[in-house]
C-alpha cells in the first residue's frame, strides 16, 4: 500500500517504541488495513501494509486458537502492536519461571524495544483477531527461540518474510483465567 493509507506523512526517521505504538493504533483505528488481508480459514495470514527506510507496518490476522508465533525477537527493530479486532495473549519469556502473560483486547496495544523476547498467540475463544505491527527500523530478520533436545535455549535466525511458528519446546504458556491454568494477567 502507499503512504496515503497512513494517518499522516510517512515517517522520515527511526521511531521510538512509544511512537510505533501510536502509529500502529492510528492505522488500526482507520480500518484501511481491511483491504490488504486475504481470507484464510486455517492459517495465520499477514500482509505488508507500509514500508519505507524508517518504518515497516504489517497486518496479521489470527483465525484459530492454535495460531502462535512462538518466542521470538525482532533483531535490530523496536515495535508497537495494536489489537484492531479480537484479543491476543502476549507472553514475555522468563527463564526458570512461567512466562508473564497478558490478554490484550481490541483497542489496546503494547510496545517493545529491540531487546525483547516475546510470544503472541490468539487468546483462546477470542474469535477472529487482527493486529497491526509497526517496526522501526523495518523488520528484516527475527530470531525464533525454543528449548531443543539438548535442554538449551536455541535462537534460529529467520527472514521477516517467513511466518513465525513455535520452534522447539516453548514451556508452559500462560492461560485464561478459569481455564485451569494460572493466568498471570
Amino acid at each position: 500500500m502507499t503512504h496515503e493509507a497512513l494517518p499522516g506523512p510517512p515517517p522520515a526517521r527511526i521511531l521510538s517504541p512509544d511512537e510505533l505504538l501510536h502509529l500502529a493504533r492510528a492505522v488500526g483505528e482507520r480500518d484501511a488495513w481491511r483491504d490488504c488481508l486475504s481470507e484464510c480459514d486455517d492459517e495465520r495470514s499477514y500482509a505488508a501494509y507500509f514500508l519505507n527506510e524508517h518504518v515497516g507496518i504489517w497486518i496479521i490476522e489470527w483465525r484459530d486458537d492454535s495460531h502462535d508465533t512462538g518466542y521470538h525477537d525482532h533483531d535490530w527493530s523496536c515495535g508497537g502492536v495494536y489489537v484492531a479486532q479480537g484479543a491476543i495473549r502476549h507472553e514475555k519469556l522468563r527463564l526458570g519461571h512461567r512466562p508473564v502473560g497478558t490478554r490484550v483486547d481490541a483497542g489496546s496495544g503494547f510496545c517493545f524495544d529491540r531487546t525483547a523476547i516475546h510470544r503472541m498467540r490468539r487468546e483462546p475463544g477470542a474469535g477472529p483477531t487482527v493486529t497491526v505491527h509497526a517496526y522501526s527500523p523495518p523488520l528484516t530478520y527475527t530470531g525464533q527461540y525454543g528449548q531443543h533436545d539438548d535442554g538449551l535455549l536455541h535462537r534460529v535466525p529467520t527472514s521477516s518474510e517467513e511466518s513465525l511458528q513455535p520452534t522447539g519446546r516453548q514451556g508452559t504458556p500462560t492461560g485464561r483465567i478459569g481455564d485451569g491454568t494460572a493466568a498471570d494477567s
